[in-house]
């Protein structure tokens, strides 16, 4: 049956087991290590346990976050994208292999506006969202025509408001991966938002985005495998190690439940082909 809520009607989507999706926010300046390590393990645990576990890289593309900080004008995040953090560029050989073997690339976008200018309405930073979303959009196409980004994360899981849907479906996103039953009126980091009610609890096309709640899915961040010193996060060789081992462990615990019959591992390009059910 349809379900409707904040304005959105939607079907539920079909499947046979449980889908396993293996996705890293690649989104930091050690993206190219991140993606060489959690390669190279996932590599080792497709050879041990003769199972193909594709990952979906969210990579963050967009402006610089002291312009989301000290600017306040939708003009101006219509404008061209400039000094971007763009992921899609720094790891640019990585992610062309990666897509070549199988991976899905997305989009990692962080709603730094919507945080940090709690001195401006709800309504002109959704504003201002909505303008840097087809901006960086479009800079990300034309920079880069080999990444087909059709899926889609907000950091934090933090969506400021579901109307941006209809931004993000008109600039070409299919999937979005942002939502995560069980926030809701928690606090986002430290910052003055809280989660809004989740939109759907399982998997769900609305309108003409295909939304995968965070349902069965192992998340791990380019910086968690790789030593740093960011200043916000701090990781030394041996804390790596352990995050690694336990990454490694997870998948090789999934991979197991899949060869007894579990569900499958998949990416939600792949989890979206299959589905057949009709929008109502």
């Amino acid at each position: 049956m349809p379900v409707e809520r904040h304005g959105l009607t939607g079907t539920p989507m079909s499947g046979s087991g449980p889908q396993h999706f293996i996705t890293v926010d690649a989104e930091t300046d050690v993206i190219r290590d991140g993606i060489a390590t959690i390669s190279a393990i996932r590599d080792r645990v497709e050879a041990r346990e003769r199972i193909r576990i594709p990952i979906v890289w969210f990579v963050r593309f967009q402006r610089k976050t002291s312009e989301y900080k000290k600017i306040d004008s939708p003009e101006y995040f219509a404008g061209p994208v400039t000094s971007a953090f763009d992921g899609f560029e720094l790891a640019r050989p990585e992610l062309v292999q990666m897509l070549a073997s199988g991976d899905e690339i997305g989009w990692h976008y962080h709603a730094y506006n919507y945080v940090h200018r709690t001195d401006l309405s709800h309504a002109r930073r959704i504003a201002i969202v909505s303008a840097d979303l087809v901006a960086c959009a479009e800079a990300i196409r034309a920079r880069h025509p080999y990444v087909e980004a059709r899926s889609f994360r907000f950091g934090w899981f933090f969506i400021p408001d579901y109307g941006l849907f209809t931004t993000l479906e008109r600039v070409g996103i299919g999937v979005d991966a942002s939502i995560r039953p069980g926030t809701e009126g928690r606090q986002v980091k430290a910052f003055e938002a809280t989660y809004l009610p989740a939109l759907t609890t399982t998997p769900k096309k609305i309108g003409n985005i295909f939304f995968v709640p965070y349902f069965l899915t192992r998340l791990i961040h380019d910086y968690e495998v790789v030593a740093h010193d960011f200043g916000w996060s701090r990781m030394d060789a041996a804390s790596t190690r352990r995050r690694q081992e336990e990454f490694e462990h997870d998948l090789v615990q999934t991979a197991n439940a899949v060869k007894r019959g579990s569900g499958s591992f998949t990416t939600y390009r792949t989890f979206v082909a299959s589905q057949s059910s009709p929008v109502a």
